[in-house]
């Protein structure tokens, strides 16, 4: 445990900008930790160190070289035959697994989101060390302490959170985790874990008053009752995101999750990216960029019911009246226009699967890389739409199936505001699930990591063979002297999908 040791508390000096390391070093002594302990004695760097982890952790989630590239690809809502970031191999058909190898291209993907959340984590929990075990206080008379204090646990909850969304299993570690008797957890105890100190920061907000700095949040100033609401929405999006298959989902407590959403934002999470603050969204700039990644057929499907839902394998064989190519759809829905753009030639290599191949691309967020190819202005990763739909399912999962579709209907809602659509008139549950569960493909597009991907999880609607989740990464399993595996094989519904999903045209993913 002694080289476990040594990374965790490294982490904390690579957040300062003190220490770099690489593979190699992780074996020799920590010499420079009493140094550390000094560094952060001082009131106004463990300022800076909790200001940056949001940052950290949330940079890491939208990043290219991270697991968002590929959700997208392997929930059928983008589509991309490009190697880069696992795309093409995690979204191939039939399906395969995940290489947990260093020399694996694509290793990143893991071992990128793994350790830059833990060096968020680790940011936070030294500011809380010295706030709760040390008594230190922040700010002039100490006035900054409780608006640093919830800060921190909201970092680390919503870090614990995604842990235990993207991998099968990882290390919870609070500000007083004994790191000599550090394990690895299953996902569950990472969720579980997430929600204790999201409720930490939820209960700090509430009983205390302050503003965050608008330069840790990328330019947007939140009081306490935003940073409470921010809270509360990630504790929904995590608890309703959790299940790793539909039997899981049913069982979760969606009375908790009804709570959390009902208290959660009223704005977008909406950081200012580019240069000025240092957030990018590279996800959404690969996804978009032309060229790259384009919509799946899926998506186009379900705002025109008879377009169809996959490319056929053959490149010939359309299930259109006529069985030709269709050309450009045709929609009520009126963010088939403004959001998706058709192209009617392909960039894609036929080699690698025609089922790669799409008319459309997402071109919503296009005006964000039109002056500087990262991004430049502010660009959702969480919409308050998401939150809504996130209550909506909610209420229908615990009876209230009026009270979701009011919320779908609701002429202020993106439904009905931004795709002009005529009001639902379901009264059947799993119809007003289907509903909002189309609403969340269609405007959450390319917005927060994984979104799509969580809810086909969930459903039982991704492709047979698809991963449900990835690995520790192995570079980590090495440090730990634990055995080095990977995920993939045989579909079990645990770790490997058994699902499939139908479009309206009753085409099916994997095709039967």
């Amino acid at each position: 445990m002694k080289r476990r040791l040594f990374k965790i508390t490294s982490i904390v000096f690579i957040a300062l900008g003190l220490l770099t390391y690489s593979c190699a070093d992780l074996v020799v002594e920590n010499l420079v930790e009493p140094d550390s302990s000094k560094a952060l004695a001082n009131p106004s760097d463990l300022m800076n160190l909790a200001g940056g982890a949001f940052r950290t952790f949330h940079n890491a989630m939208q990043e290219y070289d991270g697991p968002a590239l590929a959700m997208i690809t392997m929930a059928d809502q983008g589509t991309c035959s490009w190697g880069n970031a696992a795309m093409n191999d995690l979204s191939s058909e039939p399906r395969a697994g995940y290489v947990n190898n260093l020399t694996y291209p694509y290793f990143p993907v893991v071992e990128h989101p793994w350790g830059e959340t833990y060096a968020a984590i680790s940011a936070v929990n030294d500011v809380l060390r010295a706030i709760e075990e040390k008594g230190v206080e922040i700010g002039d008379d100490g006035e900054d302490t409780k608006m640093t204090q919830a800060w921190s646990y909201f970092v680390s909850g919503a870090a614990h959170g995604y842990l235990g969304l993207i991998f099968d299993q990882g290390n919870i570690i609070k500000w007083d985790t004994d790191l000599e008797t550090l394990t690895l957890s299953p996902w569950q105890d990472l969720i579980s874990a997430s929600l204790e100190m999201l409720d930490q920061a939820i209960a700090l907000c509430a009983a205390n008053t302050f503003t965050v700095p608008e330069n840790w949040m990328a330019g947007d100033v939140y009081t306490s009752a935003e940073l409470g609401a921010l809270a509360s929405s990630y504790a929904a999006r995590i608890l309703a995101y959790s299940s790793r298959n539909k039997a899981q989902n049913e069982a979760i407590d969606w009375s908790k999750v009804l709570a959390y959403a009902q208290n959660g934002i009223e704005k977008p999470l909406s950081p200012m990216l580019g240069i000025n603050y240092d957030w990018y969204d590279y996800y959404m700039v690969y996804q978009i960029y032309p060229g790259w990644g384009r919509t799946d057929h899926r998506i186009i499907n379900i705002m025109d019911n008879d377009y169809p839902s996959r490319w056929p394998n053959d490149n010939a064989t359309w299930n259109t009246a006529d069985g030709l190519d269709p050309g450009e759809a045709t929609s009520d829905d009126a963010r088939l226009l403004s959001d998706y753009e058709y192209m009617a030639d392909q960039a894609f290599r036929p080699e690698r699967g025609f089922y790669h191949f799409s008319h459309y691309r997402f071109q919503r967020y296009d005006w964000l890389i039109a002056e500087h190819w990262y991004g430049t202005g502010n660009k959702p990763s969480f919409l308050v739409w998401e939150n809504e739909m996130l209550e909506a399912e909610a209420l229908v999962r615990t009876g209230n199936v009026a009270g979701a579709v009011a919320i779908l209907n609701d002429p202020d809602g993106a439904r009905k505001l931004r795709g002009g659509l005529p009001d639902v008139t379901a009264t059947d549950a799993a119809k007003v699930l289907l509903r909002i569960y189309d609403e969340k493909d269609v405007e959450c597009m390319d917005t927060g990591v994984g979104v799509g991907f969580f809810d086909m999880r969930r459903n039982d609607r991704l492709q047979s063979g698809t991963i449900l989740h990835f690995p520790v990464p192995a570079t980590e399993l090495e440090i730990i002297q634990e055995p080095v595996y990977t995920i993939g094989g045989a579909p079990d519904g645990e770790n490997v999908s058994m699902g499939s999903w139908t479009g309206y045209d009753g085409l099916t993913s994997p095709p039967k």
